[in-house]
């Protein structure tokens, strides 16, 4: 049987794979483009580009399990995989440590102007220095929006620079709870930073009305993803200076299209989502995703918080069976 990888993994992850089940390896994310034969795919592995739809599901007949190496599953059907009786597996909380220190660096590379000022340096303008606008990071108040485990990691780091830390959640409100905590929040915090998953609810939460509300000259963080953001909104309060600067690891499009006018901005910061590849994060997300696809593809059960709510359960071993 097969195992079909949209997007490569750590080498050592693939390898362990490798060794129990053939890797189909898509020559892009679309696999469905280039007439590869899924029949036998008992499994398939995505990062964040390959695209787990309908049409994929239903060209692997013998489909078990989906597993995305990583913690947003916006790239998968999650209703489709479970009419399907497919689980889905992902690896909560395993970025959360290095996307909070991408969340903290944006912070200070906002505050400080650091590309900005970096630039001008290797221009060998050092009179730049002279315009110098930066603040700190310490005594902000900065508002965490979505409290998971890359919100509160962030919020503790900030906290320890000396930041005032305000948190927004749903608070067992849903998504109006979440609008309100944000009322409250949005026009005191000096640096808003979103840690949230993207659902139909929260597409372009903070639109025209919410980025609004925002203190004048705040800084918005995103580490989470570009769709959150309306970016004609977002644009606006840059050019206008309602917003003093903008810091993301995420884009709308991802790849963007050239010449992007929110990466594009002299206000903005923004690195190509790498917040969650660094070494050790990278690795250690790589080989949990192999093992709890691995085990589910044995017959057996895999760590309980690797199973997305969103998809089907995963079926128990066979009678008789040890796991």
């Amino acid at each position: 049987m097969s195992v079909l990888m949209l997007e490569s993994v750590d080498p050592d992850a693939m390898a362990a794979i490798g060794q129990e089940h053939r890797l189909i390896l898509a020559p892009t994310p679309d696999a469905l483009a280039h007439g590869l034969d899924l029949d036998a795919v008992e499994g398939i592995v995505t990062r964040g580009r390959g695209r787990v739809d309908r049409a994929l599901l239903d060209a692997c007949p013998a489909l078990r399990a989906v597993a995305r190496c990583g913690v947003g599953v916006d790239n998968i059907d999650l209703a489709a995989a479970a009419a399907r009786g497919v689980p889905v597996l992902y690896a909560p909380g395993s970025n959360a440590a290095a996307v909070a220190e991408q969340a903290v660096m944006l912070m200070l590379m906002t505050l400080r102007r650091g590309f900005a000022m970096a630039a001008a340096a290797k221009a060998d303008d050092w009179g730049a220095r002279s315009g110098f606008d930066g603040d700190d990071l310490g005594g902000s108040h900065v508002c965490i929006v979505g409290p998971g485990a890359v919100g509160r990691r962030t919020g503790e780091l900030v906290a320890a620079f000396g930041a005032r830390v305000t948190a927004c959640s749903r608070d067992g409100r849903g998504i109006a709870g979440l609008r309100a905590a944000l009322d409250d929040a949005l026009p005191q915090a000096d640096i808003v930073s979103l840690h949230l998953p993207l659902t139909d609810e929260t597409r372009t939460l903070f639109d025209r009305q919410t980025i609004g509300r925002m203190k004048p000259g705040a800084i918005l963080i995103n580490t989470a993803r570009g769709e959150l953001l309306d970016r004609a909104a977002l644009l606006d309060a840059l050019e206008s200076g309602a917003l003093s600067a903008y810091g993301a690891d995420v884009a709308h499009d991802e790849p963007p299209e050239p010449g992007d006018p929110v990466i594009g901005h002299p206000n903005a910061v923004v690195t190509p989502h790498v917040a969650s590849l660094t070494r050790r994060t990278y690795r250690e997300m790589s080989l949990t995703t192999a093992r709890n696809l691995l085990a589910v593809l044995r017959g057996g059960m895999p760590e309980v918080r690797a199973v997305h709510p969103g998809g089907a359960p995963v079926p128990g071993p066979p009678a008789g069976r040890q796991a």
